[in-house]
């Protein structure tokens, strides 16, 4: 019996020894993985979604976060979950806002960013509640707030953005967009295209005039349609305000100086890094204005693959050594991983942009040519071919890949593009269209409204935008 008992003791403590060195192992394998996500910020995944990914209990997870979290690796949130970083107090200081700040914040964010038409009713108070998760009585109170510092006003039961002051009969805006030497207009893009129709469009409905003026960054010279150099202080007629573009313009920053001479409202198509914007003094009138420049883009993709559960997936870009294309990326990332997913990268940084390319290839074909060549050692990669959702950085890309394709039918992913062009109208690819109607609406009214508060605190003001499905299979 005694003899027995001893066994026994010696195998339990043999098992109990065993099993030690399995959860070490575990504990230290889980460990060298959370490592290697390591990033500065954000969210970690769930504990129970590392658990499932490391084939670990959650109860083994989370023991393994409570001891990187005492070495500063990370930190937790009561019913919030694991963060990158040090504790967080003091950041979670600054987060914490109070509801009604929070919903201020938003509310004026989305102002700013084109989200409401400034020249018609807000939605009513019901439908505010439901978009911003709110009581009825407290968007009131909200909208009552704005109205009384000037950035509403209130007609009936209705609110507006405060209007601006009355515009005399006659007044015209003028319009500068890129030309040639010849002094006729460069619109190279679908982007530029539509660009100058909403100004049409929204200029008709406002009853507004436009005096077109173009820029030739080659000999630094305002031209007229004709090719006769024209100074813009000297156009005839009552001025608004200006409107310029600087899509493709190498050095915006001479241009808009120049320009800010006329002590004119300005509202700029800001299409650069935002830190290269001009810094004038305050009231100088000049605002700028970002359409595709800017992380939102890739987030609101990113979370409508995360609402559809397509949480790893690839962006690709034959050129990456751009603003644009990086911002898009972050973007993506931060939305995907908010939920535990993952974006893998396959991206070339000798590439600045499509026209860098044409540059190095000699023109359309051979630019077409390296980009192909760029794209078909991307197939190669089996990162790229184990995933069935691909976020192209533009639909050129999108395109092009498409076409590539042809020659892999064992390769059918979902291909999501931005710029909503033409072509991918034509494919029938998912693409995310940035809102040019929103931007020149929202220039417009800086103009007629410079001293808006609206416009008082943001340089720069990133439009929103929205993505085009047209596929509906989920692979």
């Amino acid at each position: 019996m005694v003899r027995n008992r001893i066994v026994q003791m010696i195998c339990w403590a043999i098992v109990n020894e065993l099993y030690q060195l399995y959860h070490c192992g575990m504990r230290e394998q889980i460990e060298r993985a959370i490592r290697g996500m390591r990033r500065e910020r954000g969210a970690l995944p769930s504990v129970r979604d590392l658990g499932r990914e490391l084939g670990a209990s959650p109860q083994t997870v989370h023991k393994v976060l409570r001891s990187l979290a005492q070495e500063g690796l990370v930190y937790a949130l009561p019913q919030k979950g694991f963060f990158w970083g040090g504790d967080g107090t003091g950041d979670m200081v600054a987060r914490i806002e109070p509801l009604e700040e929070r919903l201020r914040n938003r509310l004026l964010a989305d102002l700013r960013h084109g989200v409401y038409h400034p020249w018609k009713e807000l939605p009513a108070r019901k439908a505010l509640a439901q978009i911003y998760g709110a009581g009825e009585r407290r968007i009131g109170r909200l909208l009552g707030g704005l109205a009384e510092q000037g950035i509403l006003e209130r007609r009936g039961r209705g609110y507006f953005l405060a209007p601006p002051p009355r515009i005399a009969p006659s007044t015209s805006v003028l319009v500068v967009v890129r030309c040639d030497a010849r002094g006729e207009l460069l619109l190279e893009t679908d982007r530029e295209i539509d660009f100058l129709k909403s100004i049409r469009r929204e200029l008709a409905e406002q009853g507004l005039g436009s005096v077109r003026l173009g820029w030739c960054e080659e000999s630094g010279r305002f031209l007229d349609s004709t090719g006769c150099e024209i100074d813009p202080a000297q156009v005839p007629g009552a001025l608004l305000g200006v409107l310029v573009s600087t899509w493709l313009v190498l050095a915006p920053q001479g241009l808009l100086h120049r320009l800010v001479r006329l002590k004119l409202p300005l509202s700029v198509w800001w299409e650069h890094p935002a830190e290269e914007f001009p810094h004038l003094r305050p009231r100088s009138g000049l605002a700028g204005f970002n359409l595709s420049f800017g992380e939102s883009a890739g987030m609101a993709v990113g979370r409508h693959l995360a609402s559809q559960g397509l949480l790893d997936v690839a962006f690709v870009s034959p050129y990456h050594a751009n603003d644009w294309s990086r911002l898009r990326l972050k973007g993506l990332r931060e939305a995907l991983e908010a939920h535990g997913g993952r974006v893998t990268e396959l991206v070339e940084m000798r590439h600045y942009s499509p026209w860098h390319l044409q540059e190095i290839g000699g023109g359309e074909a051979g630019m077409r040519r390296l980009l192909d060549g760029t794209l078909a050692g991307f197939l190669e990669d089996p990162q790229l071919r184990a995933l069935s959702t691909w976020v192209m950085v533009n639909d050129l890309a999108a395109v092009e890949m498409n076409g590539l394709l042809r020659g892999h039918p064992d390769l059918s992913p979902r291909l999501i593009g931005f710029d909503n062009s033409s072509d991918s109208e034509r494919l029938g690819l998912d693409s995310f269209e940035f809102h040019t109607d929103g931007m020149v609406r929202q220039m417009l009214h800086h103009i007629a409204h410079p001293g808006a508060a609206l416009f008082s605190d943001e340089p720069i003001r990133e439009m929103i935008g929205r993505l085009v499905l047209r596929t509906t299979r989920l692979t």
